[in-house]
């Protein structure tokens, strides 16, 4: 295949992705290596990168409609790592959006909104020496070695390869950047449940979709009096415990489809963090 082709068959909707594909793409990058062509190893390393972004995100659709959920959440996240690489080398709004990175980078998002994922591993390490992919120097802040890191070098992207680290603490956080190490606890199953309701209403993986989060009271909440006991257990009443409190709020995700809902649901349909 052509450069052209290649083009051609990312743009299109695909999904299913070709190994050959793949494979003749990594054919030209190391070619262009060997011949020391960076432009079009660089090129080619981008074009590699968005085959893999897209195949990694199709998994991952393809894993929520089995039921496969942590492996669903894998894939979301490691295509969100690969398009953040892929953006400080590459314009993904290029031919309004062409290969379909910007609705990738957007929709996958939105996925992760329905997952019961809250709370997440971090760890807390101190960098004492590390390297540069590209020329094997330490990386030093006073004398750096001129690569940039994430910037492209004959096809390759500039890394920094840690040589020596101390670890401090591992920190339960809920916003982190690599979501890849979410909480689990033992005999607690996850409620996947908002995940296969939406997924069942997506009929291929480039529907769009958008989910709207609003505010609502918790259940026990909605009709308890001031003067009731508050449902919380302190044993106070509601309008000095928690009337007006943050607490007493969760959000509600409002999902805006492209076609009209295939199945009727009866009023809102509430999911917890964990299976009871």
């Amino acid at each position: 295949m052509q450069s052209n082709e290649i083009e051609d068959y990312l743009s299109s909707f695909n999904i299913s992705l070709e190994q050959s594909v793949y494979d003749q793409i990594q054919n030209v990058l190391d070619n262009a290596i060997s011949d020391n062509n960076e432009e079009v190893a660089n090129y080619y390393w981008c074009l590699k990168t968005i085959f893999m972004i897209q195949n990694t995100f199709l998994k991952a659709f393809n894993d929520m409609k089995a039921e496969r959920y942590e492996e669903a959440w894998r894939n979301l996240d490691s295509a969100d790592i690969m398009l953040s690489g892929l953006t400080q080398n590459f314009d993904i709004k290029v031919g309004n959006d062409k290969y379909h990175l910007v609705f990738i980078s957007r929709i996958l998002r939105e996925y992760q909104k329905t997952f019961p994922y809250h709370h997440f591993f971090s760890r807390e390490c101190v960098i004492k020496s590390e390297k540069c992919s590209i020329c094997g120097k330490r990386v030093l802040l006073r004398k750096p070695c001129g690569h940039k890191l994430g910037k492209l070098y004959m096809g390759k992207q500039c890394q920094h390869v840690i040589t020596d680290l101390e670890m401090k603490a591992i920190a339960i956080v809920t916003q982190p950047f690599d979501k890849y190490t979410y909480l689990r606890i033992p005999d607690k199953e996850y409620d996947y449940g908002m995940v296969k309701m939406l997924i069942s209403e997506i009929n291929n993986p480039y529907e769009s979709f958008w989910i709207e989060t609003v505010k609502k009271k918790k259940p026990e909440y909605e009709k308890i009096g001031r003067n009731s006991i508050c449902p919380c257990g302190s044993g106070l009443k509601y309008k000095k415990c928690h009337l007006g409190n943050p607490d007493e709020l969760m959000d509600h995700n409002i999902v805006h489809l492209t076609h009209p809902a295939k199945k009727k649901y009866n009023g809102i349909q509430y999911f917890g963090t964990w299976k009871s």
